[in-house]
């Protein structure tokens, strides 16, 4: 397994963590930010995060 396949793993295992239903319980709760309710802000901050880390991980491995 090279270097590459590892840090996309642990960006797997990360991600599983940062969507497990435990944590999402601490984001669903009355409220907003910036006039957005705080979960599906979370979720899609979290989603976004987590296509931005992995396609700059890939783009690493071209050079």
């Amino acid at each position: 397994m090279d270097k590459s396949s590892r840090r996309l793993a642990a960006l797997f295992v990360i991600g599983i963590a940062a969507l497990f239903p435990p944590l999402l319980g601490m984001f669903n709760r009355p409220g907003s930010f910036l006039g957005f309710p705080i979960l599906p802000l979370y979720l899609f901050a979290a989603w976004g995060v987590l296509i931005l880390v992995s396609w700059l991980l890939e783009r690493g491995g071209e050079s």
